[in-house]
């Protein structure tokens, strides 16, 4: 068994950093001692030690590197969390110990002009890891099309089992939803993957008047909140914001959705369907596995407002035929919150790392 193990982030959000604050907390728990590092404030509220690396590809990387190469020095595995942690922790010395785990995949609709030396940059990563974990069957098949390699890894994220903490009515009043009105919840970063927008136009197409929450924050914050007044939906969404409590809101919703163009896992739906709550969601990576047309959820094409609407009206209508749907959904995903099985499997992987010579 390792003695040390160093988990490194980049600027990572949502389920990426409750993945590695609950895979820490877990190997601690197994004896390993475990130091996490990230940008300035990424594991707040998860895991307050957190040693701050300014992690980013580019001009700042020179820095990074410097504040990693002494945290690499001393641990026995390295494990970095993305692309961007990934090619620090390299340049940092850690190829000899180094576990990467890819969360998410280079996106033209997300990386713009850098898409061309980003999947570059993903595609040769693995090469400088020892070992290669994916969270999902989509993400396997880019890195090991016949499923052969022994160093790529399926593994799914780790996170923590949602717990409620708060009464429905009281979640529902403080969002400002009047008694019978349907409340549609989303959870998530408020960023270009999660096409948030496509999902305020669709709140204009909708045949009821619900209220929706958006509890997340982002870089497209500001431009979200102009969408909301230039379609005259202030009094119909709010953004909440960042909330360590998001499980509430999720079991407060009458329909959950995610609207991403693309997940490496989507633990948020994940958790909504554990908590029991109908889900409407884009049809992207692997979410088909857990939202399922007609047993477990509503699945939409990504970027189309005009489904999205329908997938939501659908919930709203039958709520019964919901509930149904969001039990069988409950039992379909309860063995992704079996954190003790997974995070075994993830320390087998570093046990290779550290049994095995160096590739």
């Amino acid at each position: 068994m390792t003695s040390n193990c160093l988990q490194v982030l980049g600027p990572s959000a949502g389920g990426i950093r409750r993945h590695v604050a609950t895979l820490a907390e877990g190997l601690e728990a197994r004896g390993r001692a475990v130091t996490v590092a990230g940008p300035a404030g990424v594991m707040d509220g998860l895991w307050p030690d957190a040693a701050a690396v300014p992690a980013a590809l580019g001009a700042s990387a020179p820095s990074a590197v410097r504040r990693l190469r002494p945290l690499v020095r001393q641990a026995d595995v390295v494990h970095a969390h993305g692309l961007t942690a990934g090619w620090l922790a390299w340049a940092a010395g850690a190829g000899p110990k180094l576990v990467v785990t890819v969360h998410n995949l280079v996106l033209d609709e997300a990386a713009g002009a850098s898409t061309a030396v980003l999947r570059r940059l993903e595609g040769w990563l693995p090469g400088r890891a020892c070992e290669t974990i994916v969270i999902s069957a989509p993400m396997q098949a880019r890195f090991d099309a016949t499923g052969t390699d022994p160093h790529v890894h399926l593994i799914p994220p780790v996170a923590p089992t949602p717990v409620v903490t708060r009464r429905r009515e009281e979640v529902r009043g403080e969002l400002g939803v009047p008694d019978g009105v349907p409340l549609v919840v989303l959870v998530g970063r408020l960023h270009p993957q999660k096409d948030v927008a496509s999902l305020l136009d669709a709140v204009t197409l909708l045949d009821r008047p619900a209220r929706v929450a958006v509890v997340g924050d982002g870089p497209l914050r500001d431009d979200l909140a102009q969408q909301i007044v230039a379609l005259g939906l202030e009094d119909r969404v709010r953004l909440v914001g960042e909330k360590p409590d998001s499980a509430n809101y999720l079991a407060a919703a009458d329909v959950t959705v995610m609207c991403s163009i693309w997940e490496g896992f989507g633990l948020v739906v994940a958790e909504a369907l554990y908590l029991g709550r109908p889900m409407v969601a884009t049809d992207v990576g692997p979410v088909s596995t857990m939202v399922i047309a007609g047993e477990t959820g509503f699945l939409v094409p990504p970027s189309d407002p005009s489904a999205l609407a329908a997938g939501i009206d659908a919930a709203l209508a039958d709520p019964d035929h919901a509930a149904e749907l969001g039990r069988a959904g409950a039992k379909l995903v309860s063995p992704h919150f079996d954190t003790g099985a997974l995070i075994a499997r993830v320390e087998d992987v570093y046990d290779l790392v550290t049994k095995q010579p160096r590739r």
